[in-house]
């Protein structure tokens, strides 16, 4: 049985299903739980059962899609895989991790005053993240980058360590909630998310409507049992960032914007009930103080009769 350290491209060999560990996806991913549930320990804090059910669904997330099959099928193989890959890592790892996280942990990992605080707090500025978020997008789908980094373990590795830190720093402000340091709310949020969904668009037109493969890497694999030519792949691959990536988003899209209306019609409903409760007590108040007072028509017990 072969071992490797992370999974990569090895041109010219033809895909076996004979299974192949990545130790590195195995330290990755028990490091993070590991340090989970240490942090807790160190603090002296219990364990969320929620967040760490978050968290745990995270690390599996990253877990399943860089071991093998996926992560050899999605590096050296198939572009349809990787891009599935890279959907996974941003759309579903990275905003599990971020939920999994308790707000003292946070403190705790970035304190206040400190010097990674205030780096966090610079690349998490909505503006900033925006920008790194797509920066990576575009950078690591180059066929340069692809073809001079996934051909090696440490290379793709690295590409993999973007993705899901560019997606961290992407979801972070989206995530926050307010008064956080560097939240972002509706209908900010919406524009936020729905313009990296306009972004996305960019490269992945580029891989749909090319009609000659991109990528060195994808185009030189060894042929599968699924019959795609490079072109077909990489068209297919194009089709799943624009219409995968884009449903998902727009999903969450829709989700954060429909809470947020559901927050602020109760807010709305809340206030006009104290309004009407409030404009019920005046009128209460104004009968009260009429059915005291003696009427116009009438005589003034306390006033003298007149002579005639």
């Amino acid at each position: 049985m072969t071992v490797a350290w992370w999974c990569s491209s090895t041109p010219g060999q033809i895909w076996t299903w004979r299974y192949t560990p990545f130790i590195g996806v195995w330290v990755v991913a028990a490091t993070f739980i590991g340090g989970y549930l240490l942090a807790h320990r160190r603090a002296g804090r219990q364990v969320d059962p929620r967040l760490l059910r978050r968290w745990v669904l995270g690390v599996l997330a990253l877990f399943l899609v860089s071991e093998w099959p996926i992560g050899q099928l999605g590096v050296g193989y198939l572009a349809t895989v990787g891009i599935a890959r890279y959907i996974v890592y941003t759309f579903v790892a990275a905003p599990l991790l971020l939920a999994g996280l308790p707000d003292w942990l946070v403190v705790r990992w970035f304190p206040d005053g400190s010097r990674r605080r205030r780096v966090l707090a610079a690349v998490t500025t909505w503006p900033i993240a925006l920008l790194l978020f797509n920066a990576v997008l575009f950078g690591t789908h180059l066929p340069i980058t692809v073809d001079t980094l996934k051909v090696t373990q440490l290379g793709s590795f690295g590409v993999d360590v973007l993705h899901l830190g560019a997606a961290l720093i992407w979801w972070w402000p989206a995530m926050q909630k307010v008064p956080a340091g560097n939240a972002i709310e509706e209908p900010l949020r919406a524009f936020y998310l729905f313009a990296s969904s306009v972004l996305m668009f960019v490269p992945a037109a580029f891989l749909t409507f090319s009609p000659l493969p991109l990528y060195g890497l994808y185009e030189l694999a060894p042929p599968l049992w699924l019959g795609f030519d490079p072109t077909a792949d990489q068209q297919a691959a194009g089709v799943m960032m624009n219409i995968g990536g884009g449903l998902v988003l727009w999903a969450i899209i829709a989700t954060l914007f429909l809470r947020w209306a559901a927050a602020k019609e109760a807010e709305d409903t809340a206030a006009r009930r104290v309004r009407n409760e409030a404009t019920l007590a005046r009128i209460a108040a104004l009968e009260a103080e009429t059915a005291g007072t003696p009427g116009a028509v009438g005589l003034d017990p306390d006033r003298p009769a007149s002579a005639d």
